[in-house]
């Protein structure tokens, strides 16, 4: 009976710490065969990525983003930040700059993002985009497609300031320059999302078992 227990508690130990991941966008999921990169530096943001208190929860970390960079994009002065967006249109979080390596997918694995309480509101996903030290020309990295989804806005921003044009809390509301409806332009780009485990009974219950165990075994 003794040499059963213990896997069996090591067995209950792992229930209650894994998580899950869902990913929120239009990235690998269904990648573009088309499209031209945009031609300029700005904050877009998608209407129907959302993370909100369905997904996994609402307490999340994010821990990959993909994208799609069009043909030249991949230069090394091309660069974006993904971002999420609250419901008043404010900056919420910013992902570590990112820097395209090649022409089409990119995946970035994001480590230390911290945690993403999603409880409160709806967040979207958008991306700021830029070209070191260039206003609005060829800034884009991400390639637009026809028939994306459900819509996205773009607030153009002065790419000559890179990463440091915005920061939490940046109202993306004004000075729109260019918008779509549902089933209009959509950006190739996605974040995958694991949720955060809740503190579970069953490690404490593994935990007792074990002493349980030990105390057998002197006795």
């Amino acid at each position: 009976m003794k040499t059963k227990l213990a896997p069996f508690i090591l067995i209950v130990a792992g229930v209650g710490m894994a998580n899950a991941a869902t990913i929120i966008g239009e990235g690998a999921a269904s990648p573009f065969t088309g499209g031209n990169p945009d031609g300029r530096s700005g904050v877009s943001v998608l209407e129907t990525a959302i993370i909100d208190s369905t997904t996994e929860g609402g307490l999340v970390e994010i821990t990959e983003v993909s994208m799609f960079a069009g043909a030249g994009r991949a230069a090394g002065t091309h660069h974006f930040q993904a971002i999420l967006v609250d419901s008043s249109n404010q900056i919420a979080w910013i992902s570590p700059e990112l820097t395209p390596t090649a022409d089409g997918l990119n995946v970035f694995p994001i480590t230390g993002a911290g945690t993403i309480d999603a409880t409160g509101g709806p967040l979207r996903l958008g991306v700021w985009q830029w070209n070191d030290g260039v206003d609005d020309a060829a800034g884009g990295t991400v390639a637009f497609a026809g028939g994306g989804g459900g819509g996205m806005f773009q607030q153009n921003l002065n790419g000559s300031l890179g990463a440091g044009a915005i920061s939490i809390g940046h109202d993306v509301s004004g000075g729109q320059q260019h918008a779509s409806g549902a089933g209009g332009r959509d950006y190739h780009l996605e974040v995958t999302v694991t949720a955060i485990p809740e503190p579970s009974v069953f490690p404490l219950i593994a935990l007792s078992g074990l002493g349980l165990l030990l105390r057998r075994r002197r006795s």
